[in-house]
């Protein structure tokens, strides 16, 4: 809905002016948009107030908001006189349903700063008034500047204050210095009373897993993981700090969170598109600046007011607080998805992507916040912040653009008495509650036994004290070096016989590039890429007239584009239903074409005779039933070239070709697809395994899929599918485009003449000599360049996972002497190679201890580690994939900037698939992130399938996820597929 109100009917506002030292002119115009809800049957009788912690309120039925404008009269005053200049304006008494929220908001883009306006509202009950209250404004309050919150223009305006059951209500708005704001409205929101019914809470954090892997009330999101701005906080000093000492320590107890369900969120108010994640630094504790005299069972109604108010009067995309804390203790899921994950909200004005927060309901501007309030800061900041190896009395940590404490008040960043001056007071109390949680857990709150490591010689073992998690570091990430001394990425492997192989790859493989010739070809009917007729050395193509029935030779340049005016003109193909180039069919060195004649059925040939000329046709085979008909060359190695043709729509048949080429031999069944077929395209070798291969084009979608021949008649792996060419008609095959693979020719829905170019790659080539043979290797690691001489380099972990071993490649697939890089890393889980995520131009590892929070090892080359930190909640990696260590995001966590990938703390790599594309669901065993395999400046995926050891390619795409897998090679079950 466009900006609608979430309030009740409300009357026409009363205005009034007092005026300083000037005298009004004309009035102008205010616009008052109010909402009526629509009618709701009689609330149910009322619950026994209920504060315990497994039980909460939920509404079962939104109400649905109607909306109304009422235009009134605003005073104008003279430019000259602003200075002096005070206006008041007086709504007239409004009445009230439900338990309300109130608030006021003017036109966007109106700049009006705190000591400008001033907002007062009043209740009455009973008919007694109240006395005026201030509805605080403070334009730090709302999202970070220039973000997006969603497709509503955001409205400034004041906090909400929840005035609660009263009978009317009464604002006014004061301006010093400054005319009256344009569109001043006012919000009274009744959040309903529909029925009530109790439910235990659905986010029971004390059975979460000690990780932030997912547990949330919301569904799965695939959405862009934003990291904060800044630089490194080692920058500044932190890694020496004594506070910043932080051990990498366990996930602090989980308290119970109510869920948004139960306090009745609508969902269709908020904009689901702007979700997104920043990463956590910080926590900042805010108060919501209304009554403190509400009952438990009218909390869920308070806080469908402020949502309501923040969505449709504010124009926010959601609840601004991540997390809200009623008077009696009790933590309520806030904005959307997920109370473990780093959401970014809309609380604390900059630095929203970099921290979460949590409003206590109530004004401790003017009481103390009860006992039950500070505990609950204390449970879930301890908890939140331990999510992120951030020690609750960490007081020196490196946010943004200052220091900061890792629990503060709103105060702390903004000119604002949020959270309190009561409240403000108690977050020392908070801190120290929180800290004490935190120490408590290391030692009891974790059932797993912490491993201890022990210094490893002459290396920092990973066991000392972590640096703090800190923003990605602005770096420029090396390209990606290659063990066999070439361009693209490798795959090592540890063979059966213990021997660390490197595997080149060379690209995949494709038909995507396009070249489009001048010209309209709708006038043909026949059109087939044959080959170099005219002995230039460049393919050409032979096209007919539909009209005239003539068919013509229309010469290729080599580089995909094919002239508009024909040669070699001639009627000898008039009577053919279809024209197939045969290449040298009859083996006289030049190139020949079949066709199926209109007027005999049979088959028949027509023998090339130089000069795009051609001698009369001879019949080859009678009676010629089969459809999809192409030239195969030699298939089944008896050195005469053969024919394939589709019979029933998708058995595939072989005809055996004779000497002289004036015969074919019985039919041989080679393939029944179960995909209906429209055709069979094919010259020679299309893998570039010196095997003839052939196209086949699926009825339907047009996708071609090459059926790669294995020698002696059989078909072996299948490669594709291949889209880029599924729009096109007439095609075929033939080398246009400079080199000797072969290219698809076709004509497209505008008629002109497209050449699809085959990329040229050969997936993979076979292992290179290996010198390493290591039986005791349980994990080789593709680390990079780690000593920085140019060359990619492994690091080995022993059988018992204790020790670790640097091998300096030589960039042929062999290595040097291995290094030792100390022990102590058996209770390293989940080692990975990610890059340099550093910024100090060395390669780094990632792992965790236990069940303890994701470090980063910071390599050092030759001397091993420097001192590990606790990572990010984001963590950008070039090439590799960390095992276990990786979540989707943006549907994929894939960059296509530097073949990099983006590794997420917290999931398995298996899920991240399975989440980024639902049809990545085949048993894979193992996954290898090696950069861009493709060539297409993404990163890729390779997944080795369960049982068969067939290697694929999950392409990554510029929008997240994967396109579909293509095949890259069999035979690789049995090894140890490694990185």
């Amino acid at each position: 809905m466009t900006r609608a109100r979430y309030v009740t009917i409300c009357q026409q506002f009363l205005v009034t002016a007092a005026v300083v030292a000037v005298g009004l002119s004309a009035a102008g115009v205010m616009t008052l948009q109010i909402v009526a809800p629509e009618k709701r049957a009689p609330e149910a009788s009322s619950l026994t107030p209920a504060v315990q912690e497994s039980e909460a309120y939920v509404a079962t039925r939104p109400v649905a908001p109607q909306v109304r404008e009422v235009k009134i009269a605003t005073p104008r005053t003279r430019t000259a006189a602003r200075a002096t200049l005070s206006q008041t304006m007086l709504s007239k008494p409004t009445a009230v349903h439900g338990y309300a929220t109130v608030g006021v908001t003017w036109k966007p883009g109106t700049k009006l700063g705190e000591d400008q306006i001033k907002v007062q509202v009043r209740t009455a009950r009973n008919g007694t008034w109240s006395g005026w209250q201030t509805a605080a404004y403070h334009d730090d309050h709302g999202p970070d500047a220039g973000e997006a919150e969603g497709d509503r223009p955001e409205r400034p305006g004041t906090d909400p204050i929840v005035v609660g059951n009263v009978d009317q209500v009464q604002m006014r708005a004061v301006t010093h210095g400054a005319p009256a704001p344009a569109d001043l409205e006012l919000a009274v929101i009744d959040p309903g009373t529909s029925k009530v019914v109790e439910q235990p809470a659905a986010i029971d954090t004390s059975k979460l897993p000690a990780s932030d892997a997912g547990a949330t009330s919301a569904a799965p999101i695939s959405s862009t993981a934003r990291m904060g701005g800044g630089g490194s906080a080692a920058a500044h000093g932190d890694g020496a700090a004594a506070d910043l000492n932080l051990a990498a320590m366990r996930t602090a107890p989980k308290p119970f969170i109510f869920s948004r369900a139960q306090w009745g969120a609508n969902e269709s108010l908020r904009d689901k598109s702007s979700l997104h994640y920043g990463t956590i630094k910080t926590g900042f504790i805010h108060h919501t600046v209304n009554a403190n005299n509400y009952t438990p069972e009218q909390v869920p109604a308070l806080i469908r007011g402020i949502y309501a108010y923040h969505t449709q009067s504010r124009g926010w995309s959601d609840i601004g607080y991540n997390f809200l804390v009623d008077r009696f203790g009790r933590i309520w899921e806030g904005r959307y998805g997920g109370v473990d994950r780093p959401v970014v909200g809309a609380h604390t004005l900059g630095y929203n992507e970099y921290a979460f927060a949590m409003s206590a309901i109530g004004n401790y501007d003017i009481a103390e916040p009860p006992q039950a309030v500070l505990v609950a800061y204390a449970k879930l900041f301890a908890w939140k912040l331990s999510l992120y190896g951030i020690k609750a009395d960490a007081t020196h940590l490196w946010v943004k653009d200052r220091y900061l404490n890792a629990i503060n008040g709103h105060r702390d960043v903004g000119q604002t008495a949020c959270p309190g001056r009561y409240l403000y007071a108690k977050i020392p109390e908070i801190r120290a509650m929180a800290a004490q949680i935190q120490n408590d857990s290391q030692l009891t709150g974790d059932p797993v036994n912490w491993p201890v490591l022990p210094v490893p010689a002459g290396s920092a073992s990973p066991t000392q004290a972590p640096a703090p998690a800190v923003d990605q570091p602005t770096i420029s990430f090396p390209s990606r070096t290659s063990l066999a001394g070439e361009r693209w990425p490798d795959l090592i492997i540890k063979s059966p016989t213990d021997m660390i192989r490197v595997v080149p790859t060379h690209g995949i493989r494709t038909y995507k590039s396009r070249v489009v010739s001048k010209g309209v070809w709708f006038s043909k009917d026949v059109i087939v890429a044959v080959g170099d007729l005219t002995g230039d050395g460049k393919s050409d193509v032979l096209a007919r007239d539909a009209k005239t029935r003539q068919t013509a030779v229309y010469r290729g340049d080599g580089q995909g584009h094919v002239s508009t005016t024909g040669i070699a003109s001639t009627a000898k193909f008039k009577d053919l239903s279809t024209l197939i180039a045969a290449r040298d069919f009859n083996g006289d060195g030049k190139l020949d074409v079949l066709g199926k004649s209109r007027v005999t059925g049979g088959l028949v040939l027509f023998r090339g005779t130089g000069g795009g000329k051609f001698a009369l046709g001879r019949t080859i085979a009678k009676d010629w039933t089969y459809s999809g008909t192409t030239a195969v060359g030699d298939f089944n190695g008896d050195k005469y070239p053969d024919l394939m043709a589709i019979s029933g729509g998708n058995t595939v048949y072989l005809f055996p070709g004779r000497k002289g080429g004036l015969s074919l031999g019985p039919k041989v069944q080679v393939k029944k697809s179960v995909t209906p077929l429209i055709g069979l395209l094919s010259w020679g070798d299309l893998t570039g395994d010196d095997h003839t291969d052939v196209m086949a084009r699926a009825a339907g979608t047009g996708l071609g899929t090459i059926l790669s021949g294995a020698g002696s008649g059989k078909f072996g792996q299948t490669w594709g599918s291949f889209s880029g060419f599924s729009t096109l008609k007439k095609t075929s095959m033939a080398p246009m485009v400079g080199t000797a693979a072969a290219d698809v020719v076709g004509r497209d829905s505008q008629g002109r003449l497209v050449v699809v170019a085959n990329s040229g790659k050969r997936n993979i080539t076979s292992s290179l000599k290996a010198n390493l043979q290591l039986p005791a290797a349980s994990q080789v690691i593709n680390v990079g360049d780690w000593d920085r001489n140019g060359r990619s380099d492994v690091i080995i972990r022993s059988s018992s996972s204790d020790l670790l071993v640097w091998y300096p490649g030589h960039a042929d697939g062999t290595f040097g002497r291995g290094h030792s890089l100390g022990k102590g890393w058996s209770g390293v889980r989940n080692l990975s190679a990610v890059g340099d995520v550093t910024g100090d131009g060395y390669p780094d590892l990632i792992g965790r201890i236990g069940t303890g929070p994701w470090e980063i090892f910071p390599g050092y080359g030759t001397k091993g580690f420097k001192a590990p930190r606790v990572a990010p909640a984001s963590l950008r990696t070039f090439n590799q994939i960390g095992t276990g260590a990786w979540k989707p995001q943006g549907g994929a966590a894939l960059r296509s900037t530097n073949s990099s990938i983006v590794p997420m703390v917290g999931s398995t790599v298996g899920d991240a698939l399975r989440a980024a594309n639902g049809s990545v669901d085949t048993a894979y065993d193992s996954y290898v992130g090696l950069g861009d395999v493709d060539g297409d400046g993404i990163a890729d995926v390779l997944a080795r399938e369960k049982g068969t050891g067939t290697i694929w390619l999950l392409p990554g795409k510029t929008t997240g996820g994967f396109a579909p897998r293509l095949w890259v090679a069999n035979g690789f079950a049995g090894y140890q597929l490694i990185g």
